[in-house]
């Protein structure tokens, strides 16, 4: 085998591991397991929102209930959105989490924040537009996701919509 194979054969190795080892640590699976989160249930005011018409530098706002209609500690985790121009927050109690996004632009103790909603209370979820951050027109249809503990909720979906002119 000459030097200019044993190189190439090298580089193909090596980009094997590198790749191996992110798919490894890059799908390792952060999120809570719901078998030790408990059981609640939970209901949610609305799950779509229409802005209207927006100009391209406006942010609008949708604000969507969540209700904890059970006995048990409700948790929320995983919110995310679909899109870099739409941000949401989930405010407990009147403490406010931070501002998650698309999971690749969230800081990590985002990705991992859990939000517990006591029995029988609500949690707010706020989910923000702003199209100059993505500039598009004509209809836009955004969606924010979250977690919980409720087995018939398992997982939510929110979405907002706008006419961008």
């Amino acid at each position: 085998m000459n030097s200019d194979t044993k190189i190439i054969i090298g580089a193909i190795a090596a980009s094997v591991v590198i790749i191996a080892g992110a798919v490894f640590l890059l799908g390792k699976d952060n999120s809570p397991k719901r078998a030790a989160l408990g059981e609640a249930t939970m209901t949610i005011d609305k799950i779509f929102e229409d802005f209207g018409d927006m100009k391209p530098d406006e942010e609008k706002t949708a604000v969507f209930t969540i209700t904890n209609t059970s006995d048990s500690i409700l948790r929320l985790w995983g919110v995310s959105t679909s899109c870099d121009c739409t941000f949401a927050s989930v405010i407990i109690d009147g403490v406010a989490s931070g501002e998650f996004n698309m999971p690749a632009h969230m800081i990590a103790s985002l990705k991992n924040w859990i939000g517990e909603v006591p029995a029988k209370q609500t949690a707010t979820l706020k989910v923000t537009y702003k199209p100059k951050i993505m500039p598009v027109t004509g209809i836009v249809t955004r969606q924010t996701r979250f977690a919980t503990n409720d087995p018939k909720n398992a997982e939510v979906e929110v979405s907002v919509k706008a006419n961008v002119l």
